[in-house]
């Protein structure tokens, strides 16, 4: 009985997200910040990072190894990690605290609001091991994935590993 309830409210979830974005792609931006500035309607959030990461990183470390990489002279350097339409950033925070310089991008604000929030009141409970050189850091960055200017403000702009399940199903998908 409480599958189906689940089943139908992740339903009407899907709908409703729906019905909010059958609009022309290029006001989906401004329909992602109208969700998070009302906050009342927000069926992604979950309160707190994907279980599936927290079994990679914890479990399945050899999938994806070390949280940092030797350079060509010897020394180490912090993975980057990128988590496109991170939520409220409970994601990030893990990676941050499994050792990686972890981004979060969001395309609100409002988003960006409560992943500084989420860090400020809950930051410590995402690491590992609070030991400086095991702690990576998080920074959350305002803008839109597909449009790619937010990339400037990441040095070198690029990462080692890109952790998404959400952004990807964002976008409509156009028939052959």
């Amino acid at each position: 009985m409480a599958t189906a309830v689940k089943s139908s409210s992740s339903s009407d979830g899907r709908s409703r997200l729906s019905i909010h974005f059958d609009v022309p792609e290029s006001s989906h931006p401004d329909r992602w910040a109208q969700l998070w500035n009302a906050g009342d309607f927000l069926p992604w959030d979950r309160g707190g990072p994907n279980p599936a990461l927290k079994d990679l990183l914890n479990q399945e470390k050899g999938l994806i190894g070390e949280s940092w990489v030797e350079n060509e002279n010897g020394s180490r350097r912090r993975k980057t990690a990128l988590v496109p339409g991170c939520g409220r950033g409970y994601d990030v925070l893990l990676l941050a605290g499994h050792g990686y310089e972890a981004y979060g991008l969001e395309i609100s604000d409002k988003a960006v609001q409560n992943c500084l929030e989420e860090k400020r009141t809950n930051g410590d409970q995402y690491m590992v091991d609070m030991h400086p050189d095991h702690v990576g850091s998080s920074t959350f960055l305002k803008g839109n994935f597909f449009a790619g200017e937010w990339t400037n403000a990441v040095p070198g702009g690029t990462f080692d590993l890109i952790y998404d399940y959400t952004v990807r199903f964002s976008r409509p998908c156009n028939a052959a």
